[in-house]
């Protein structure tokens, strides 16, 4: 049996560090083992998501920062899964949040930018075909435990493919999390100058996420569930790299093939 691949702590795969949220108490905060576990434990349909964003995760909790902001990890998050062919949308939420002796409502007003560059509100990934969605950044609100477990959010839709108009309440057991869904003209509040001016940084970190993840799902113990996937194009991938070295360095996240040459995912039709 293959020996398992733990992600490779590569700079180039990160995202854009943002201004830390003026309500963070929290580092991100996963292990590799947990990661492992999330996917070895994940559906093949969620075995992508679970990867992208449990790798993410970890990365940012090697870098040893406050959780990260909603918008860089949801941007970050949705290129990732592009590579695989997966479409996603992000879309801004009201936010609730109950623990650690302490309730709030993040963009009751209704999502928004503040002036001073952070977001008002909450961000979510919708990923429709597989109805489901990611919240991969609900450690940097103080309200949620600083525990491994409370890191990774991810809930199937409400309405199938669609996060619909009803509020989600999600009970954690230690902490409770409140999906406020917004009018369609604020769900893409999210859209800020700071967001679109540092868009290719994000597509550049999304793409190296993808590769390192790759890596990953084609080893023996995930390579079955993987081709099991209903997502044609992350079969692809991982039939066109079969027995391929992966590279990584301050270049990114690419892979070298029998004939020596390298590719990037992006290079495999």
């Amino acid at each position: 049996m293959a020996r398992r691949r733990n992600p490779k702590k590569d700079k180039s795969a990160r995202r854009r560090r943002p201004t830390r949220h003026p309500s963070a108490g929290n580092q991100a905060r996963i292990s590799v083992e947990t990661v492992s576990q999330l996917m070895l434990a994940a559906s093949p349909d969620a075995l992508p998501l679970v990867g992208v964003a449990g790798v993410w995760l970890w990365n940012l909790a090697q870098d040893a920062p406050s959780a990260a902001y909603c918008v860089a990890g949801c941007l970050t998050l949705h290129y990732a899964l592009a590579e695989y062919g997966i479409s996603s949308r992000i879309e801004a939420v009201i936010l609730e949040v109950e623990g650690s002796d302490s309730h709030t409502l993040y963009g009751g007003d209704g999502p928004c930018w503040n002036s001073d560059g952070t977001f008002n509100g909450h961000t979510v990934l919708v990923v429709p075909e597989a109805g489901r969605f990611l919240d991969a950044t609900l450690q940097q609100y103080a309200e949620v435990p600083n525990t491994e477990r409370a890191g990774l959010l991810m809930g199937r839709l409400p309405e199938g493919v669609a996060f619909g108009a009803a509020v989600l309440p999600l009970d954690r057991g230690d902490h409770l999390v409140v999906y406020h869904p917004v009018p369609e003209e604020q769900r893409n509040a999210w859209r800020g100058p700071g967001a679109v001016a540092h868009d290719a940084k994000f597509r550049q970190a999304g793409a190296n996420l993808a590769a390192n993840v790759l890596d990953m799902l084609r080893l023996e113990h995930l390579r079955d569930k993987t081709l099991a996937s209903p997502y044609p194009r992350l079969h692809r991938l991982v039939e066109a790299l079969e027995g391929a070295e992966s590279v990584a360095d301050g270049h990114g996240y690419r892979f070298r093939q029998r004939g020596g040459a390298e590719v990037r995912l992006a290079d495999i039709p």
